[in-house]
């Protein structure tokens, strides 16, 4: 075959090609296998909420039925496959369903050691002794992102998701500097309380609201206490996680000795996943600013 060029052809390349060739050129084998990864099974909500940011829907997700009434958006597909508990997952279906990758959150149910035994594992930390989960849910979002070849859509994500946090916290400047107990019911005597090292103190941190609660937490971020826990903070107000308490307990002399409930500083809000990534950040963000009337 002749090297010659040919003369009445036209060898120059499109833009769509060169960049193409580009691509081809300066991208690892990695990060071009990572762009053709269909099919994600995910263990944890926060990863899948994460997926679901980056407009890429996983075709499996644990306790998936459940996530809608927990995480309430962003939504999943009604097709998403249930693999079962997120501490212990179905492993059986998860090999069946022979996954290009399982997302799954470090230090939680099932070992990132055995999940490699299925398909390949990307297990990450959000909720950890470093305790801060904030930053835990960009780093990952952002793996996450690199992994399935999104990273321009996670850039876009993290700058207006801080953009709308730093509009917030300019517009609380307005609120009446009550600091917040956040509490979410067990039963009608025992709350958990989050503080340090939970998702929505790193976002009250970021938006200059106070959070009332300096007791110790797990390392979730939350402390299990009763009612007199909340007696011992009469400047605070009150946000409880729906649902909140018993109708008929709402009229108990107990709840109505309580200081934030005589002076009325007691707010509602809708589901919030608690131990959720940076979607669940920024629904807290919001319905927090619409519980305090904050604009």
């Amino acid at each position: 075959m002749s090297d010659a060029l040919d003369p009445n052809r036209d060898y120059r390349l499109t833009r769509r090609q060169f960049t193409a060739g580009l691509a081809s050129v300066f991208l690892s084998a990695e990060a071009i296998a990572s762009t053709r990864t269909q099919k994600l099974a995910v263990l944890d909500w926060g990863w899948a909420e994460s997926l679901l940011a980056l407009d890429f829907q996983p075709f499996a997700v644990a306790e998936a039925p459940l996530y809608g009434d927990r995480i309430v958006t962003p939504a999943l597909s009604t097709n998403t496959i249930d693999l079962g508990l997120r501490s212990w997952p179905n492993v059986e279906l998860l090999r069946a369903l022979k996954p290009d990758l399982i997302l799954s959150q470090a230090g939680y149910g099932i070992s990132a050691e055995r999940l490699r035994a299925i398909a390949p594992t990307l297990a990450m930390p959000l909720y950890s002794p470093a305790r801060q989960p904030l930053l835990a849910a960009e780093n990952a979002l952002n793996e996450i992102a690199h992994r399935i070849g999104r990273q321009e859509l996670a850039t876009r994500y993290l700058e207006r998701s801080y953009a709308r946090l730093d509009t917030i916290a300019h517009n609380s400047k307005d609120y009446d500097g009550c600091p917040l107990l956040i509490i979410k019911f067990t039963d009608d005597r025992l709350v958990d309380i989050y503080g340090a090292g939970g998702l929505f103190d790193d976002v009250l941190k970021r938006i200059g609201i106070a959070n009332a609660w300096d007791g110790k937490t797990n390392n979730w971020g939350f402390a299990t206490a009763g009612l007199e826990a909340i007696a011992r903070y009469p400047e605070a107000r009150l946000v409880i996680i729906e649902p909140g308490p018993p109708g008929s307990f709402l009229q108990s002399a107990l709840w109505n000795a309580l200081p934030a409930v005589r002076k009325g500083r007691v707010s509602m809000i809708p589901p919030t996943w608690v131990f959720g990534a940076f979607p669940s950040a920024m629904r807290f963000a919001e319905v927090l600013r619409q519980s305090l009337g904050i604009a």
